[in-house]
Order: C-alpha cells, then sequence, then structure tokens
C-alpha cells in the first residue's frame, strides 16, 4: 500500500478493523495483568471502548469526511470508555480528532501531530502519570514518529514506524515498573494500543480480520441498555431480563444462543465480554430464559424488571432532589444495603464489567436533583466517571471511593441537609478511616512480592495488595482481620458473596467474634460474585 493521503471513508475502515483486531487478542491481554485476581480486564475493557468507537463509524454515510469520522471515534470510544485503560485511550483518538478538524486528507505529518495530540489529551486525564504503562508506549512511539516523518513518508510506513517504536518501548515497560518484572509481563494497555493499531494496518491495507460472530452482532446492534418506557398497553414483551453468564460451557454455540433469544422476545443483545456472557432481552418469560442460561453456564447479576409497572410509575411525577446518589455495585445484598442508605440510581458493575463513561451519563440524567454525587465503587471506575461528569449538564462530583466498603462508608457520612461541598468533603474524609479486605481465588500463578501464587489458590488482599494465601477459606479471613486490626479499630464488617452459604458465614462470625471479643462484628448477605468475603474495619 503506497497510501500518502487517506480519507474518511479508509480511517473509518481502519478503526473498524483495528476494534476486530483487539477484540480477537482481548484475552490475551487480560492475561497480561499483573494481579492474578479474576477481574484482570484490560483487554477486555479496551475492546468493549474501541468497538464503541467502530459502532460509531458504522452509523455515518459511507461518503463522511475525515474530520467526521475522527469525531464519531472520539465521541464512540468516549461514551464506550470503560475502565482506566478505556478511559485513557478515548482520550488519545479525542486528541487525535483535534488534530483532524477541518483536514479531509491526512497524510504522515498529519497523522504524527494527531498522535502527539492524543498523547497530550491522554496525559491530561491522568492525575498522576506512571512510567511504564500505555502512556510511556504511547509517548516514546509518537515522538519517534514526530521525529523521522516527512512529507514522502507513506501512511503504511508511518504506522510501522509507530508500531516498531512502541514495541520497543514497551519491552522495556518491566524495567521501568517493577511489578511488572516480577511478574514476567509487559503492560497491559500499551499491548492493547499497539495491538489496536497492528488491526489499523490490516485495514489500510483492505485486508481482513476473522472474529467470531460476537463482534459482528456489537457493531450492527443497538448495545444501550437504558430502556424506553412505552405505555403499558404497547408493550408486547414486557419483562426486561439482564443476566450475565460465567463458567461459559464449551460448546456455547452464539448463534443457537442468539436465535433462541430472539424467538422469545426482541430488544435481544448477546455480547461476549472475556470469559463471560451478557444478555439482555425483552421476554414475556424470564423463567424460560433463565432455564436456558443455566444450560449454557452459571448465572449471575440476574434483574428482571416489569416495564409496564415501571411505564405507570412514569407517570407520578418524582419530586426534584436537592442531591440525587449514584453507585456502581455488584450483588443482590449489595444493592439494597445501598438502596437502604438512600441511593438514588444503581448501577451494576464493578469487577470484571466496568460500567462506561456513557452508563455513568445515562445514570446521572435519570436522577431527578440538582446536584450529583457519584460513588464509583472501584478503582477502575474512578476515571469513566470523572469523563461523565465533564459531559453532564447537571452539577456531578465524583467521591473516589475505591471498594464497596468505602462507598458504605461515604454514604453514612451524607446528610441531606447540608449543601452539596460539605457532603463531598465529609464523604471523602470518611473513606480515609475505613480499611478493606478482600478474599477471592487466583486465576493463574503468578509471583507478588514473597508470595508464589498458584492457580486456584484462596487470597487475601489487603488495601488493594495480596498479602496472604492459603487453601482453607476461613483461615484466609480470619488472617485478613489480623492485619485489618492492627490499630484501634473498633468495628469490623464482614459481607461474604453468592458462593458463600448463610450457614458457613454465619459459623465463622462465630468463631471471629469468640477470639476478638473487644471487637464489634457485623454480617451481611452481599452477594458479590467472584470474591468470597470483603470486609471493613472502622
Amino acid at each position: 500500500m503506497t497510501n500518502i493521503n487517506i480519507d474518511g471513508c479508509i480511517l473509518g475502515t481502519m478503526i473498524i478493523t483495528g476494534a476486530k483486531k483487539l477484540e480477537k487478542e482481548k484475552s490475551n491481554i487480560d492475561d497480561l495483568n499483573v494481579f492474578p485476581v479474576p477481574d484482570g480486564d484490560t483487554g477486555t475493557n479496551m475492546s468493549l471502548t474501541l468497538l464503541s468507537a467502530a459502532k460509531a463509524v458504522k452509523k455515518l454515510p459511507s461518503d463522511a469526511k475525515l474530520d467526521e469520522v475522527a469525531e464519531a471515534v472520539a465521541y464512540g470510544a468516549l461514551m464506550g470508555a470503560r475502565g482506566n485503560s478505556g478511559v485513557i485511550l478515548s482520550q488519545l483518538l479525542s486528541g487525535f480528532a483535534k488534530a483532524l478538524k477541518g483536514q479531509s486528507l491526512m497524510n504522515a505529518q498529519i497523522l504524527a501531530e494527531a498522535f502527539s495530540t492524543g498523547v497530550k489529551d491522554a496525559y491530561k486525564a491522568v492525575v498522576k502519570p506512571i512510567e511504564g504503562t500505555i502512556l510511556t508506549v504511547a509517548r516514546e512511539a509518537s515522538n519517534m514518529l514526530s521525529t523521522i516523518v516527512n512529507e514522502n513518508l507513506t501512511i503504511e510506513e508511518a504506522l510501522n514506524v509507530f508500531l516498531k517504536a512502541g514495541y520497543n518501548t514497551l519491552a522495556k515497560t518491566p524495567d521501568m515498573l517493577p511489578v511488572l518484572k516480577q511478574a514476567g509481563v509487559v503492560d497491559a494497555g500499551g499491548q492493547g494500543l499497539l495491538t489496536a493499531i497492528e488491526g489499523m494496518l490490516f485495514g489500510l491495507r483492505g485486508e481482513e480480520i476473522d472474529t467470531k460472530d460476537t463482534i459482528k452482532g456489537f457493531l450492527t446492534e443497538d448495545n444501550n441498555y437504558s430502556e424506553t418506557i412505552n405505555h403499558k398497553e404497547n408493550l408486547e414483551f414486557p419483562y426486561c431480563t439482564e443476566f450475565i453468564i460465567k463458567e461459559i460451557k464449551t460448546d456455547f454455540n452464539y448463534n443457537e444462543t442468539k436465535e433462541f433469544l430472539v424467538s422469545v422476545g426482541d430488544s435481544v443483545v448477546l455480547v461476549e465480554q472475556g470469559n463471560l456472557i451478557k444478555i439482555h432481552v425483552h421476554t414475556n418469560n424470564p423463567g424460560k430464559v433463565l432455564d436456558y442460561a443455566l444450560g449454557l453456564g452459571a448465572l449471575t447479576n440476574i434483574k428482571i424488571d416489569n416495564m409496564s409497572e415501571q411505564a405507570e410509575h412514569k407517570k407520578v411525577d418524582i419530586p426534584l432532589l436537592k442531591i440525587g446518589i449514584i453507585t456502581v455495585s455488584v450483588g443482590e445484598g449489595i444493592d439494597n444495603i445501598f438502596k437502604s442508605l438512600g441511593v438514588n440510581y444503581i448501577i451494576t458493575g464493578g469487577q470484571t464489567m466496568n460500567p462506561s463513561t456513557e452508563d455513568i451519563l445515562d445514570a446521572i440524567n435519570q436522577v431527578n436533583a440538582e446536584e450529583i454525587i457519584i460513588l464509583p465503587n472501584n478503582k477502575n471506575i474512578v476515571l469513566a466517571a470523572e469523563q461523565a461528569v465533564k459531559l453532564s449538564k447537571k452539577p456531578s462530583k465524583v467521591v473516589s471511593t475505591k471498594s464497596i466498603p468505602q462507598g458504605i462508608a461515604a454514604l453514612m457520612a451524607f446528610n441531606g441537609e447540608t449543601d452539596f461541598a460539605e457532603n463531598i468533603k465529609k464523604m471523602h474524609e470518611a473513606i480515609c478511616y475505613i480499611k478493606t479486605g478482600e478474599v477471592t481465588y487466583a486465576i493463574r500463578d503468578a509471583i507478588q512480592g514473597d508470595l508464589q501464587i498458584k492457580k486456584d489458590q484462596i487470597m487475601g488482599i489487603k488495601e488493594g495488595k495480596i498479602t496472604y494465601l492459603s487453601e482453607n477459606l476461613d483461615d484466609v479471613v480470619e488472617n485478613i482481620i489480623n492485619q485489618l486490626i492492627e490499630d484501634e479499630e473498633e468495628l469490623i464488617t464482614i459481607y461474604y458473596g453468592e458462593e458463600v452459604s448463610k450457614e458457613q458465614a454465619e459459623k465463622l462470625l462465630g468463631y471471629l467474634s469468640v477470639k476478638y471479643d473487644h471487637i464489634d462484628f457485623e454480617l451481611h448477605f452481599g452477594g458479590q460474585p467472584l470474591y468470597y468475603y470483603l470486609i471493613s474495619a472502622e
């Protein structure tokens, strides 16, 4: 290919093939995540972000101009951005679009300028940039391209320069971040970026990328999960049914599953995300859908809404609140706790299923309040929440809670009679007094500090750091609590997940209450997937 210049049509094709390549490789990129916890989703988040950009391109006319395509890409990526890696990718594309504004054709020099502007925007989005990440890879690759670019360089040659410099930098990321060297991996975000660029080269050359039918569905169907509520008499399929399938059986057939869903309802969305499948359908018989899905794997995050009842409720005027609260949650029990604490809108998400910027922005628009407080409850959702705030027309603020216990602590500090700024201050202060522990399992062998982790071992995590391993679940819980009560903690709250029975949790609580008789214990059903226990100490 000897393209000196490319137009909007070629750029759109490149974005689509970039998205396909990233989707195809996302599992391998997920495996590069340093922590062996069941929520390493850098590849999945970046893939969904770029798929959202590709979907925006698909909606454009075939003769769309170069800057129109770039603007659609930037907007689609921003709205679909998930996780820190997805937000950074969206900012790279946003800066890219700025440099193409008013341009009808792009040559290598303009491409180099676009990459440079994208890097600057991405750095602005991160409060404390760290060397050895996707930012470093993008910056060094962009700098190399800017250094050697000239008017005779083709677009293909320019992208190859970017890739060569990017991979040289990627290989050095373990030397920049000790945690990468210890795990024996390169940075997952940097790998994701270069994978997408490789896919763009396929599109430039007019080559296709073989992918599962999943991506075809994603690029042709409406994946907006917010419901348009019609009047009761107009709803042919009134039950909005959503759930996630994990532990998928090896004989899963995408087309057969989609045919079944279409046969029992409409508004079907079927998306694979890593080792999970998300299903959304409007139906008359949710039970039939769930019975079918049970044959495909284990179900979690089940949500069934009667849209007919919602339509009736919508006719009732909802009073305008002074301050509305949105929180990200996962698990039936955690949802109920948040509701009892006055949360106005719950976004289902968290580990493995980070909500997008658009999901959070939709939530802001749904809450009838003058001002909005958002609790992300996960460090990988904070950036997406902050992007949603920037896009919102309502005054909104993110209280950067990084765990469910921090979110609960922030809510306990909220006072509806106090003004917005004071509440933000008090909620931030409250999360400083909470220590968090988590108990989950290892998804692969790994090394963390002095710990030699084996696949399926039970891991205790204190304040985001893996600190204890055992084959015995109760042993891990006790050890993490020992670590959490090193100061003058008076209350330990334990939230047990969907894989722990009430009897098992109560037996453990009885033992802990006797051993630590100077501390008050509370036990709640959380229902969270993947994590056996969430623990807070205060």
